[in-house]
Parts: C-alpha cells; sequence; structure tokens
C-alpha cells in the first residue's frame, strides 16, 4: 500500500501511559480518514502511537523515523515492538547515528529525524506533558514549514510560547 499522506505523531517522553487511549483514538481517527502514521520511536507518545498500529494491525501503513542506524539505537523499552512493527510490515526510515554516538551527534541525530518526520508528514500531532524541547523544536520546524499543527497539553507544566500557541490548534486535556 502506497502512504500518501503522513500524520506525524510526536510528543514527550514523560507522556503518562493514561494518555495512551487519546493517542490511539487520534491514530485510530488518522487511519480511518486514510492517513498513514508517523513517528520517531521515543519513549512516551511516539511509543503510544507505535502499539496502536501494532494494536490495530496497521503497521503496513506506518512509519518509524529513526535518529539511529539499527533497532539497538531505540530505547530498551520500545526496541520489542521496533522489531514487531518491522516484522509486521512496518518501514522505518534508518538515521545514521550508531549506537553510543557522543552527545552532540546523537542530538544532531533527533533533530534531523524530526525535520525528516515534518517534510514528509501533512499535519503533525504533539502530545506535550512537561518541558519538551525536542517537540518544541519540531513544532517549530512545522509551523515554520506551513504543516499544520495540533497540540494536546496534557498537563506536567507543558506550555507553547505564544508564538507557536497562535499557530498552532491547541487542546488542554490535563484530566481525561
Amino acid at each position: 500500500m502506497s502512504i500518501r499522506r503522513l500524520v506525524g505523531v510526536i510528543g514527550s517522553r514523560s507522556l503518562p501511559v493514561r494518555f495512551a487511549p487519546l493517542v490511539s483514538s487520534v491514530v485510530s481517527l488518522f487511519l480511518s480518514r486514510g492517513f498513514g502514521v508517523a513517528s520517531g520511536g521515543a519513549m512516551g507518545a511516539d511509543h503510544f502511537a507505535l502499539s496502536s498500529l501494532l494494536s490495530s494491525g496497521s503497521s503496513s501503513r506506518g512509519v518509524v523515523y529513526s535518529a539511529w542506524s539499527s533497532v539497538s539505537g531505540f530505547p530498551s523499552s520500545v526496541r520489542p515492538d521496533v522489531e514487531l512493527f518491522i516484522g509486521s510490515g512496518g518501514n522505518v526510515v534508518w538515521g545514521s547515528a550508531p549506537v553510543g554516538s557522543p552527545y552532540p551527534v546523537a542530538v544532531s541525530a533527533l533533530l534531523r529525524r524530526n525535520r525528516h518526520l515534518v517534510s514528509a508528514s501533512s499535519v503533525i500531532v504533539a502530545f506535550l506533558f512537561g518541558p519538551s524541547r525536542g517537540s518544541l523544536y519540531t513544532i517549530r520546524h512545522a509551523v515554520s514549514c506551513g504543516v499544520p499543527v495540533i497540540v494536546f497539553l496534557c498537563g506536567g507544566g507543558a506550555c507553547l510560547p505564544p508564538d507557536l500557541a497562535r499557530r498552532c490548534f491547541v487542546f488542554h486535556k490535563e484530566v481525561i
């Protein structure tokens, strides 16, 4: 199946598991409208999106953008699901950072991954909980590229700077 439109699902690595059903609902909604789903394979929001693809049997409609050059670069809690995702027909766009890369190399690879995810996506949906510099970087990049951004502020002090809040669709989901 060729995927023409992708929704990029991003967000805080510390997003509590109580928000997994919200992420899953958003993934299901976009899948039902013919979108594919992209994520970065991190813990939290990315992992909830990956789990949703797996549980719905929709791996072939998903893409994980990796900063790493192999599965061993993913967090140990996410790695088994990435392997299952690949085995179920999911696509991974591999990065160039080897496992154990020095901090500046790893950060550069992660930011490059986020830019690639934005450039491939028709819309970005972000789930923020607490401070999330990587997610804010990705939101800012999407806005600068003209990609629509939907943001769920899920608590933990999560907020958007006013310049971004004016250019995104923002929902407060602190209590669900």
